[in-house]
């Protein structure tokens, strides 16, 4: 266990983060299914259609590959 002045090393980020990233995707994506149905439920559909594209976004974004070291 650490104490509040341990520092993580570069190695232990690295092992850290694609989990943390992994959790954030899939948040991502979560967020965009509910705003999807969201989008159906108001009323006379009005900003229906910018709900579900911006859903779509999201849950692209959620996938994209972004290379490393950028």
């Amino acid at each position: 266990m650490r104490d509040h002045t341990s520092k993580i090393t570069p190695a232990e980020l690295a092992d850290f983060m694609p989990t943390v990233e992994a959790q954030l995707r899939q948040e991502l994506r979560n967020y965009a299914v509910e705003l999807h149905q969201l989008a159906y439920t108001l009323p006379n559909g009005v900003g229906e259609h910018d709900f579900l594209q911006l859903s779509g976004r999201m849950h692209a974004a959620a996938d994209q590959v972004v290379p490393k070291g950028t």
